[in-house]
């Protein structure tokens, strides 16, 4: 079984830590145990079997990083999930990168187009997104390696057999993760980070709420206070909204 959201093996674990930057000293995958991770310790070596063993032998730093993981998995999950649902595709209002679907007439899903299209593209009218005068598709084709997706629902939410895993879906999922990390630090959901669904009107509630302007799309010089002031829109947000709600009761 294999998981979107947390890791399920020590090694995973292992790979995560790696990914946020957490010290692991004496640690590597181990060759004879799969899934596990040996690690060296003075004269002797200790095996790690599960994400718990990692994170107890790695201290209050490696369990922040990978409940920070899980989080970010979490809610990256559910822009993918609805964008597959809704047959959209995955857009930042920063960078202009985007996550297309290659998804048959019949459901069967082959991968994910990476793209580039700007802001600006998507809010004329008159013009396609898509369009190959407008969509970069240079960057890179992700390739569905399983068969066997053809036609089903594709459940991202929890464990899913081994070949009901797919590996564009995750590939995807980690680099978003990464330039995330990369430009924000950890913490900072997708969201806030400027990832939304590919349709004018997710769009233009991602900018309106991160404050960036449609016209003159840009990274956030800082990006801390970007997610900062986006955090304050949103709980400010859900506030009135609760307010709202109280007065109508």
């Amino acid at each position: 079984m294999k998981s979107y959201i947390e890791p399920l093996s020590a090694a995973e674990a292992l790979d995560v830590l790696d990914l946020y930057g957490v010290d692991t000293p004496g640690a590597f995958p181990s060759t004879e145990h799969e899934g596990c991770v040996e690690v060296e310790l003075g004269d002797h070596t200790v095996l790690l079997e599960t994400p718990d063993s990692v994170k107890m032998l790695f201290g209050d730093d490696a369990a922040a990083a990978l409940r920070h993981h899980a989080n970010f998995r979490k809610d990256a999950v559910e822009i993918t999930r609805q964008a597959l649902d809704l047959d959209e595709f995955l857009y930042n209002v920063y960078s202009g990168e985007a996550f297309i679907p290659d998804t048959a007439p019949d459901g069967e899903f082959f991968g994910f187009h990476v793209a580039h299209i700007p802001l600006t593209a998507i809010v004329e009218e008159d013009v396609d997104p898509l369009s190959p005068d407008i969509c970069d598709y240079g960057l890179d084709f992700i390739n569905e390696t399983n068969e066997g997706a053809a036609g089903e629902p594709i459940d991202l939410s929890g464990e899913c057999a081994e070949d009901k895993f797919l590996t564009s879906i995750d590939w995807a999922l980690c680099d978003i993760e990464c330039s995330v990390l990369a430009t924000f630090g950890a913490g900072c959901s997708p969201e806030l980070a400027g990832w939304t669904l590919g349709d004018p009107e997710s769009i233009a509630e991602t900018c309106a709420m991160l404050g960036v302007d449609m016209a003159t799309p840009q990274a956030p010089d800082d990006p801390a206070s970007a997610a900062a002031a986006a955090k304050a829109a949103a709980k400010a947000i859900g506030t009135a909204d609760e307010a709202h709600t109280a007065v109508k009761h």
